[in-house]
């Protein structure tokens, strides 16, 4: 007969690989969005932009929670380097208020995670930091969207400074269409937040190579194919 104490534990240490799933849809949704344009390229504007906008969208949340989603399974991962290196996980990781590592910013878990390896941390005014910055800024922004008139506006004019240039923006919208909820909604926007990813993990990889899951980690990388 089996323990219910021992079930109860076994289960509790099952891996998590939502990350994956997360980075899986991200890339249907792009490939989603691909499709669609291309149906409708040389079109004006029509019914057809609101799947674009629910596939492109999709695709930016769900790239960037790929992101927080793989930090956060690394750090609990039970055989883990990381967990491994805290005394008291429960007080270090999860901890109480704004004092466990869970609070923590996305990208700053990882820079986090390359301290306590004690290897270099990513400069974050260069790539592939500023893309995963811009790229979660961008999934804030459609989040928390605010109206125009809002104050809290200038931080969104200062992310479309950040963002122009960087991907092919939408054929479809007029020229002064709103940049985040209308340009963005693009297949050039969401291949983008895609490799992102892909660029922003294989470098925390390249750098934490013999200490992390690598397994875990490269299949993470396999589904932004």
């Amino acid at each position: 007969m089996t323990n219910m104490n021992d079930t109860m534990q076994a289960e509790g240490r099952v891996i998590a690989n939502f990350a994956s799933q997360h980075l899986k849809a991200a890339s249907l949704f792009r490939d989603h969005v691909l499709r669609i344009e291309t149906d409708h390229m040389g079109l004006p504007l029509g019914a057809f932009f609101e799947d674009i906008r629910s596939y492109a969208s999709a695709c930016i949340m769900s790239s960037a929670a790929s992101l927080e989603t793989l930090i956060n399974e690394l750090f609990i991962a039970h055989e883990g380097n990381l967990r491994a290196r805290m005394s008291d996980f429960e007080a270090e990781f999860w901890g109480k208020g704004r004092k466990g590592i869970e609070r923590k910013r996305t990208l700053h878990k990882y820079q986090h995670a390359l301290l306590m390896l004690n290897v270099p941390k990513f400069n974050e005014n260069t790539s592939p930091y500023r893309e995963a910055w811009a790229l979660v800024e961008l999934r804030n922004a459609l989040f928390h969207h605010k109206p125009s008139w809002d104050p809290a506006r200038h931080r969104e004019v200062n992310l479309v400074k950040e963002l122009e240039g960087r991907f092919l923006v939408s054929p479809f919208p007029h020229e002064g269409a709103d940049f985040v909820t209308m340009k963005c909604m693009s297949h050039g926007c969401a291949r983008w937040a895609v490799e992102t990813v892909l660029a922003f993990v294989s470098e925390f990889y390249a750098r934490t190579r013999t200490q992390l899951d690598a397994k875990k980690i490269q299949a993470f990388l396999a589904c932004g194919a």
